[in-house]
């Protein structure tokens, strides 16, 4: 499996675990295990990315590698531009949903695709080889603005027909990589709209928005709005609230939608791929009306690569990453907005009318910081801790995995009896901090 690659691409601290040096190196890489005549680079606002996108760019340009730079810019907007502008390779500089202090390495291949395993360990077996040639001919950098341009005008092409006047919105940009593009998109529309997080503060990225909610909860809720749509730091996931201030996550979300994008012909089969990580209750309503539901391992590159194996045309995790194949293969919080928008009125519901039938069962998540997740999940004591835990749930569910984001162990517990729940999950999360100390200690 891959040294330096996590669920998301190359992520850390920035200036401590993702360095400028292993930018740079990275990038070489890159270019050594693709040999790409061009590379498409964008970023998100974090105050470590125009240093770390210095260092990508150095890394391509002394290989010979030509680069269009379009500077901040969703990534989604990379991976639907790549195949259509037949460029072989794309870097984003994010650490997408994670704190402003994090950055990270994404890159998506000329498909448009996140890389697969298997191209992450090209990149690294370039990474730990020999050093790279010196070379003589050096690749040269252009400014890309149009980018942003080519981008909009795409998702505009994918939903053409939504008016909405008289709808009352709210949209989160998180202080992120939506902060142009978002006004731009759903100004155009007619709804009565009001925004959160426009700021292009790169130390506040994600303060709000799909990782941080509360915010948009409650401006719904004063506002009197209909919907709120929360992107997150690289545009990626859309999390909603409804006319309630209530949140949906992904998986009730597309539960809901499923059957009926089967009737109007959006998906050709009734399937739908989730993570391990999505709602039992969402999975059952999906069952009753016939529908396949694949899980997959957590993260949207998952999501995709199952869909595409499977040919399923709709996916993605509660978190937000949404995939809708017949568009894209890859999340995109903007045209997920834009498309939940215009099934809502195609419905004649509320987001709250449409959810309404999809059963949730109660849920308790733990996030708990070590320093060693690998060994603290290998230990042991932890893992009989997680077989007597799921022993104790009987019929609920039980998911205990690193973060391959963060340096954290997550733990979810699912099932019909919130006290136990919460009684497992306080049970694991002691056991993991102890097994983490003992560990640190050891070392």
């Amino acid at each position: 499996m891959p040294k330096y690659f996590g669920t998301d691409g190359v992520r850390g601290r920035a200036g401590v675990e993702l360095t400028v040096e292993l930018a740079l190196a990275v990038a070489q890489a890159a270019a050594r295990a693709f040999r790409p005549e061009k590379v498409l680079m964008a970023r998100d606002t974090r105050a470590s990315g125009p240093a770390l996108s210095a260092a990508c760019a150095a890394g391509f340009l002394s290989q010979g590698v030509q680069i269009l730079d379009a500077g901040i810019l969703p990534s989604p907007a990379v991976s639907h531009l790549l195949p259509r502008e037949k460029i072989p390779l794309g870097l984003v500089v994010s650490a997408s949903h994670n704190p402003p202090e994090d950055n990270g390495l994404k890159f998506y291949n000329s498909q448009g695709y996140k890389l697969s395993v298997a191209e992450e360990e090209r990149v690294e077996a370039a990474l730990e080889g020999p050093g790279s040639p010196v070379t003589e001919r050096f690749g040269e950098i252009r400014a890309w603005p149009e980018a942003l341009d080519r981008y909009l005008a795409l998702l505009r092409s994918f939903v053409p027909e939504p008016r909405l006047a008289g709808v009352k919105l709210v949209v989160d940009c998180a202080h992120g990589a939506t902060i142009v593009a978002a006004p731009c998109l759903f100004g155009e529309l007619g709804p009565s709209l009001s925004f959160l997080g426009l700021e292009p503060d790169g130390w506040r990225i994600n303060a709000t928005g799909a990782a941080a909610p509360k915010a948009l909860q409650e401006a719904v809720r004063a506002e009197g709005a209909d919907l709120g749509i929360g992107l997150d730091g690289d545009g990626d996931r859309a999390v909603f609230v409804d006319e309630t201030g209530r949140i949906v996550e992904g998986d009730q979300l597309m539960a809901a939608l499923a059957p009926h994008l089967w009737e109007w012909g959006e998906i050709r089969e009734k399937a739908v791929v989730f993570t391990v990580l999505a709602n039992m209750g969402a999975e059952k309503y999906l069952r009753e009306r016939g529908f396949a539901v694949i899980r997959v391992p957590v993260g949207d590159r998952h999501v995709a690569w199952a869909m595409r194996e499977k040919d399923v045309d709709l996916g993605g995790e509660p978190s937000g990453h949404i995939v809708f194949r017949r568009y894209t293969v890859t999340g995109d919080g903007l045209l997920t907005g834009l498309l939940v928008l215009s099934y809502l009125r195609r419905l004649g519901k509320s987001l709250g009318e449409l959810v309404a039938p999809v059963p949730l069962y109660p849920q308790v998540r733990r996030d708990v910081p070590v320093s060693n997740r690998e060994q603290v999940m290998a230990d042991l004591k932890v893992r009989e801790a997680i077989a007597r835990a799921q022993a104790r749930l009987a019929h609920g569910r039980l998911v205990v995995r690193p973060s391959g984001t963060q340096p954290v162990i997550r733990i979810l517990a699912e099932g019909p009896e919130e006290n136990r729940l919460s009684a497992v999950v306080e049970f694991l999360a002691e056991v993991v901090r102890a097994a983490d100390q003992r560990i640190s200690g050891d070392t």
